[in-house]
């Protein structure tokens, strides 16, 4: 967010919060209720306006409201990333795999518990044991069917063809720690509303995969933590 003041990001962090947390639009005057910026509605305007030039939220319908675009959330997640959420970075980790005597076991509970703290489809791979465990497939469905409509079908072939999700993961530019891969970043076309929060692990010395795949209106924060944190 170099291109941008001190103010700029505080009003680009509030209209991408206010959207995601409570899927509204959001405009000058209400922004200035809600939150005290100390400065007046023109310079909230001209905030946006510039907001606006580099893409980052857009105006829909004509009106006097404001949505952030996919980039507008990526610099979002961009300036989270750097605050380090660790709302799961325990001191001693609950999930020890010496605690379980099948891997898959162990696999299965770290996914499990994933995909319960954050609501969203949670799952792990490991590409040399052919282990691919997922969990969170009805939550999904029920919250998204019609949105997505026949477009379910197919995320559901591709997390029941272990193969191919294996490779679809692999084509992700992965680097240490979290990853997340908002929108159209995430390459095939069903997913270009949908958000991929992914990390390589080391488990019995084999490099594999842990992540979830979620709408692009998630808890950024929470699930960043959450997937840095399980393992």
């Amino acid at each position: 967010m170099s291109q941008l003041s001190q103010r700029n990001i505080d009003i680009l962090k509030i209209i991408v919060e206010e959207y995601l947390t409570t899927w509204e639009l959001i405009g000058s005057k209400a922004l200035l209720k809600k939150y005290n910026l100390w400065v007046s509605p023109a310079t909230v305007r001209n905030d946006m306006a510039r907001l606006e030039t580099l893409k980052l939220i857009y105006q829909p319908y004509n009106s006097a409201w404001r949505l952030p675009t996919s980039k507008g959330i990526r610099a979002f997640v961009n300036y989270l990333m750097q605050q380090y959420p660790d709302y799961f970075l325990w001191e001693e980790r609950k999930y020890v795999k010496e605690n379980y005597k099948e891997l898959t076991d162990y696999i299965h509970q770290i996914v499990f518990e994933l995909g319960n703290m954050t609501g969203e489809i949670a799952f792990c791979i490991i590409p040399e044991k052919s282990i691919l465990e997922y969990i969170g497939i009805a939550h999904f469905i029920s919250q998204n069917y019609k949105r997505l409509g026949d477009d379910i079908l197919n995320i559901i072939k591709m997390l029941e063809n272990k193969r191919n999700f294996t490779d679809f993961i692999a084509q992700f530019p992965i680097s240490e720690g979290v990853n997340v891969f908002i929108g159209e970043e995430n390459i095939i076309p069903f997913l270009k509303d949908y958000t991929i929060i992914l990390k390589s692990v080391l488990i019995n010395g084999e490099v594999g995969y842990i992540g979830i795949i979620g709408w692009m209106k998630m808890n950024y924060s929470f699930n960043i933590s959450a997937v840095r944190g399980i393992i």
